[in-house]
């Protein structure tokens, strides 16, 4: 009884997800022509100043900034999976005049080789606090989009002696404090979905490179571009910004994307979150679909010093979707973290 119960809950959870489909494409295609973003030429823009650096292991690290050059405080924006710093394109403009730093996770974007260590959070984290070492940067906010921000939390639990000396606050941008199948949609069904088929999921990691054959010769599928639309974005979403999601999302090798679920298996940050005391700007989506907001407002909660600010309508992607009231919440937290450009220049001139 309880296997046929599971059946119908998964097959009346099909369903619906189906009708979220059609009614997400028929919302979608009457907005195209009226779609403020239309022209924005994402994927275009580039810092002010690029440059790669290799580890120790063989990977490859992309970064450009903005801002003052040669400052010991910025900002550094972490990007989610799937994606590149490009998707920081409307924050790439520049904020308040601070140092802004922008990284390719390792095997994203512009940062290859992805390198011989295991893929994993700890790793991850190992390789922004390389970057930081690599562009002097002796005060930073870290601003953590999705796994973005599970990376900045496990810095935190891995090396506390830096909260409030080199990493002076943080932004959580949708994004969780446990693993990631917990903080889903449906994350009860999935969660225990994804037990089962672990052994075999990695098994399958194991073709990547079939796989990735396989991908160049299928034409991309409208069900994956509509996936992305209802699973990323909230109801009122530029059909571009979509695009360019999908884009990033279709570029991304098979073997990272196995390498980023295995990952998030193990992060589990509910015990540690009170040891985490700089200040920290919480933000997440009333419909976001990937990292709820019961995530967001857990992580509120239970960080010492935390702000949440949840945006109405917004799904996982509010750096673009809400890009302006994002550029305004970030700016002013900043400011307030790492001091006001002006302020640090009257502080230098003193020396």
């Amino acid at each position: 009884m309880a296997d046929r119960k599971g059946i119908f809950a998964l097959a009346a959870g099909a369903v619906g997800l189906g009708a979220g489909f059609a009614a997400q494409r028929a919302a979608i295609n009457r907005r195209r022509k009226t779609d403020p973003e239309r022209d924005e030429e994402f994927g275009m823009r580039r810092g002010d100043r690029t440059r790669m650096f290799d580890l120790p292991d063989g990977a490859r690290i992309f970064v450009e900034e903005v801002g003052p050059e040669g400052s010991k405080s910025a900002a550094i924006f972490i990007h989610g999976s799937v994606l590149r710093t490009d998707v920081w394109h409307y924050q790439m403009a520049g904020l308040g005049g601070q140092r802004l730093v922008f990284s390719d996770l390792r095997g994203h974007g512009l940062s290859q080789p992805k390198g011989k260590a295991a893929y994993s959070l700890a790793t991850l984290a190992d390789d922004l606090l390389a970057t930081l070492e690599e562009l002097g940067i002796e005060e930073t906010v870290i601003v953590g989009h999705s796994i973005g921000g599970m990376i900045g939390l496990q810095l935190c639990k891995s090396r506390p002696d830096l909260l409030g000396t080199r990493i002076k606050g943080l932004v959580l941008v949708n994004t969780t404090y446990g693993p990631v199948t917990e903080t889903l949609i449906g994350s009860g069904v999935i969660a225990r979905v994804e037990r089962v088929t672990r052994r075999p999921f990695d098994a399958l990691g194991s073709q990547h490179l079939r796989i990735e054959r396989l991908r160049k010769l299928v034409r991309p599928s409208d069900a994956i571009f509509w996936g992305v639309a209802y699973g990323a974005f909230g109801p009122e979403a530029s059909p571009r910004q979509i695009d360019f999601t999908y884009d990033m999302l279709s570029g991304t090798p098979a073997e990272l994307i196995f390498d980023l679920v295995r990952s998030y298996r193990d992060h589990d940050m509910a015990d540690h979150l009170g040891d985490v005391t700089v200040p920290a700007l919480v933000i997440g989506g009333t419909h976001d679909r990937l990292t709820q907001q019961k995530a967001s407002r857990y992580l509120a909660e239970h960080l010492p010093k935390a702000e949440l600010h949840i945006f109405e309508r917004c799904g996982h992607m509010s750096m673009l979707e809400r890009h302006e009231e994002f550029n305004t919440l970030v700016t002013d937290f900043l400011n307030d973290t790492l001091g006001t450009p002006k302020a640090k220049r009257r502080r230098a001139a003193k020396r």
